[in-house]
C-alpha cells in the first residue's frame, strides 16, 4: 500500500496485521482525494476508524495542515505509529488517539476541536451510520466535508441535520458518499 500523490508520493505504508482491520483501497483513496483536489490544502482532517492511517497520511501528503487519526485497535495504533515514524511527522501536524469513536467525539466537542474534513471507514459490521453522522455535525466546520466509505447495500438519507449529500460514487461493493455541512445562517 502506497501514498498516491503529494510530497510523500510512493511512500510504502505498513498494513495492520489483523484479519478484522482492512485498509481503504488504493482506488477508493484515489477517488476521495482526487475529488477533493486542492481544496484539502491547509485543512484539519479527522481520519476516524483509521486502520493503517492511509487516508490521514494521504491527506497530509496532499498538504492538509494537520491530521487526527483515531482507532480503538492496538495493532492499528502500533501500525500508524510505525508509519508516522517512517514519515518523520511531528506533533505539529499529527495527532494519534487510541480510543473508541464515541469517546473521542465527546472529547473533540468539549475541547472545541473542529475539522474541515472527516473521513469515516468503519468496520463492516458497523450499524450506526446515521447516529454517527448526526454527532459529526457538531465537530465539522461550516462548508466542511464528511466522506463515508460504506457497503453499497447501506442506505443513508441525502440530508442529515445540516449535512447534504453532494456526491455519491460506487466502486464495486463500496459506495463513497460526500456530505457537506451547510453554513449556519445567522
Amino acid at each position: 500500500m502506497y501514498i498516491i500523490s503529494g510530497k510523500y508520493k510512493g511512500f510504502k505504508l505498513k498494513s495492520v496485521p489483523s484479519a478484522t482491520t482492512r485498509s481503504t483501497t488504493h482506488l477508493i483513496r484515489k477517488v476521495i482525494f482526487d475529488t477533493l483536489g486542492s481544496w484539502l490544502e491547509n485543512k484539519y482532517v479527522l481520519d476516524l476508524f483509521s486502520g493503517s492511517g492511509a487516508c490521514g497520511f494521504e491527506a497530509l501528503s496532499r498538504n492538509a495542515k494537520k491530521i487526527y487519526l483515531v482507532d480503538n485497535s492496538l495493532s492499528a495504533i502500533k501500525t500508524i505509529y510505525k508509519n508516522k515514524i517512517k514519515l518523520n511527522l511531528t506533533s505539529s501536524n499529527f495527532k494519534l488517539f487510541f480510543l473508541d469513536y464515541s469517546r473521542i467525539l465527546k472529547i473533540f466537542f468539549k475541547k472545541k476541536i473542529f475539522f474541515d474534513l472527516i473521513i469515516i471507514d468503519p468496520p463492516y459490521n458497523f450499524n450506526f451510520y446515521l447516529p454517527l453522522l448526526k454527532n459529526l455535525n457538531f465537530i465539522i466546520k461550516d462548508n466542511g466535508f464528511i466522506v463515508c466509505e460504506i457497503d453499497k447495500r447501506v442506505i443513508l438519507p441525502n440530508n442529515i441535520d445540516q449535512l447534504t449529500l453532494i456526491k455519491d460514487k460506487q466502486h464495486g461493493s463500496k459506495k463513497i458518499k460526500f456530505y457537506q455541512k451547510k453554513k449556519n445562517k445567522v
